[in-house]
């Protein structure tokens, strides 16, 4: 069996383009997603954000934890599912 060096090398140009593409089409997701979860309910500086991906179902889970004034974090949290593409 002959290797084909022209489907090789499309391969290889494929995957190089494709796997930085899809990188970056993640990390612009979760800023996004990041960006939701820390404006809403309530854009207050005194909070800790945190975003996970779930896959089921297919998004974000947004977690916004309050602090008080010494800094440290409170009873209240949020939790609140975010569409994969916000």
């Amino acid at each position: 069996m002959k290797i084909q060096r022209g489907k090789i090398a499309v391969l290889l140009v494929v995957l190089v383009f494709l796997i930085p593409l899809g990188i970056i089409t993640a990390a612009r997701l979760h800023e996004r997603a990041t960006s939701t979860c820390t404006a809403t309910p309530r854009p207050e500086p005194d909070s800790i954000v945190r975003v996970e991906f779930t896959w089921s179902p297919l998004g974000w889970i947004c977690y916004k934890t309050w602090t008080d004034d010494s800094g440290q974090p409170s009873e209240e949290t949020l939790e609140r599912q975010l569409p994969l593409i916000p």
